[in-house]
């Protein structure tokens, strides 16, 4: 082939290869753009200048009761709203996922700012402020308060009262919605995420946050973020439940929180996206390498082949001169010679086309063995990658297993502390029931006692892990052994028995024992230290991994 024809045909490919790709990137662009922002429109007001205008706020089909007004005056650049709110409620009514309502400006351009979170409560009044002078007001329910798009729950849009402000404009503003994709519960979550209606709405916006950053791949593509809010969430959970009735000691951790977890899920859909980009850019190198490949194998087979040519044509050449030389020495034999000469020449075609012949048959077996070589390496890279995603999902489950595990020991180790005397040892969790809980010199538990025990059967049966039990009776060194051992076995059974009459099942008491003055922990030669020695140990073993 002509080596100008072949660079022609190359130019060809590579120039159609990226016309496609550059067609394939914008037809993906567009569609993700259209699923990703789904639209609505609204009316907006243009406020006028140094007057106060009023437009109500109308519930929609989601929450047709809600009723309000906002008051907005607009002066130099700044709108200042009053807003009243009536007859909404709790947020969860709408679905698990939404935990507050937010307030929005909605301009004529599309731009949706979030101007205030509404309170909790079935009525609210606040003010808010703007830039715009021209904008419609939404109320939306979201995950939290840090969301930068508004849901689909719209639950209340702006009308026109009729005392409004006699030729105001208006105008109808479209504006992008999220996807939702994220707020659905999904069958996975169906069992344990249901409406929560006694949670903190400040508690249940941050996990929402992180829940639904979560779902975006933030645990792949904003790992130090999620990380960070995971962090603080672990935090806010052990702080809220001790400060319900003040919740300022956790609402900045809890908006913290959710400030954490739309950086991580704006962060992660955008590194998401950016890495679907890039391996579509790969691809499409991968093709014009693939292609100037090709391009360059033709050209050195046509290379070899004009060599070839070549090669034959000087042999033809010193045939010819040979023969020439033949008939000037053999006139006589003139017919013999032609004959002979035919001969040759025939015997030149033949074996010229058998080796062509050849050629092309060796040529089609090499290249099949480059593409079946080529199919081999793409499936041992495919098998080797799957095996490494695998890997590495697999010490992620179990570094969050072994996270989980942690933080709910440490949870059981500050609950007990909280009731009783408790350490830490090899065998476990060390619980102290002193002397001063029993009757003196008798194991009959005082009323004290009996509620600490109560409390501590509570927490163990709220505990997740499979906890097994052993009680222990020790005494001072006043008295008999026989005394002693009888006085110190009583009061450890009688702790068992009230913790089996409190529901904890007997499966989880391994054993109960009675070691008199055996094993004191203070000396015995005064009184405070005979104090101490008399007590009822509760050593708990998680049986699934012993607590450290």
């Amino acid at each position: 082939m002509d080596i100008k024809k072949i660079w022609f045909v190359f130019g060809c490919l590579l120039l159609t290869l990226t016309l496609n790709s550059t067609i394939q990137a914008q037809g993906l662009k567009s569609s993700d753009s259209k699923e990703a922002n789904p639209t609505k429109t609204t009316l907006a007001v243009r406020y006028v200048e140094n007057k106060k205008t009023v437009v109500n706020l109308s519930g929609t089909s989601l929450a047709p009761r809600v009723t309000g007004r906002a008051e907005v005056e607009y002066k130099k650049n700044d709108a200042r709203i009053k807003i009243k709110v009536q007859n909404f409620d709790h947020p969860q009514t709408l679905g698990a996922y939404y935990t507050t309502y937010v307030i929005w400006a909605i301009t004529p351009e599309g731009q949706a700012d979030n101007l205030i979170e509404l309170p909790a409560g079935y009525t609210a009044e606040l003010q808010a402020r703007s830039s715009a002078q021209t904008f419609g007001i939404i109320i939306t329910a979201e995950p939290h308060s840090s969301v930068k798009v508004p849901s689909q729950k719209i639950i209340a849009e702006t009308t026109l009262a009729k005392n409004a402000v006699a030729g105001v404009q208006t105008t109808q503003a479209e504006f992008r919605l999220d996807r939702g994709r994220f707020y659905e519960v999904t069958e996975t979550e169906a069992a344990s995420l249901k409406p929560d209606y006694s949670t903190p709405r400040l508690v249940l916006g941050a996990r929402r946050s992180l829940d639904i950053a979560r779902r975006a791949g933030a645990k792949e593509f904003s790992a130090s973020e999620w990380q960070e809010a995971q962090g603080k969430l672990s935090t806010l959970e052990q702080i809220w439940p001790r400060n319900l009735k003040d919740e300022t000691k956790f609402s900045g951790l809890a908006r913290d929180v959710m400030r954490l977890g739309q950086v991580a899920r704006d962060l992660a859909t955008e590194r998401e996206y950016q890495a679907r980009i890039e391996d579509e850019r790969q691809a499409r190198l991968r093709s014009l390498q693939e292609a100037r490949a090709q391009a360059e194998r033709a050209i050195a087979e046509a290379e070899r082949t004009r060599l070839e040519a070549d090669r034959a044509r000087a042999e033809a050449e010193r045939a010819r001169a040979q023969a020439e030389a033949a008939k000037m020495e053999a006139e006589k034999s003139e017919r013999a010679a032609a004959a002979e000469r035919a001969r040759a020449a025939d015997e030149r075609v033949r074996r010229e086309q058998a080796a062509r012949e050849a050629e092309m048959s060796r040529a089609k077996e090499e290249a099949s063995r480059i593409e079946a070589d080529k199919a081999q390496a793409e499936q041992s890279r495919l098998q080797a990658e799957q095996s490494r995603q695998q890997a590495e999902q697999a010490k992620q489950q179990a570094e969050d297993a072994k996270r989980e595990r942690d933080a709910i020991q440490q949870k059981l180790f500050v609950s007990l502390s909280e009731i009783l005397d408790t350490k830490r040892e090899t065998r476990g969790l060390i619980v102290n029931i002193g002397d001063v809980l029993f009757d003196t010199g008798r194991a009959t538990l005082k009323p004290a006692a009996r509620e600490k025990l109560s409390k501590l059967t509570g927490i163990l049966l709220a505990y997740p892990g499979n906890l097994v039990l052993e009680i222990e009776g020790h005494t001072d060194s006043v008295g008999s052994d026989d005394l002693n051992n009888r006085l110190s076995q009583s009061r450890a059974e009688s702790v068992r028995d009230y913790l089996l009459s409190a529901g904890l099942k007997e499966e989880k008491i391994k054993a109960v024992r009675g070691f008199g003055k055996s094993k004191p922990i203070a000396t015995n030669d005064t009184a405070a230290g005979r104090q101490v020695n008399r007590r009822v140990e509760v050593i708990i073993e998680d049986a699934d991994k012993k607590i450290q």
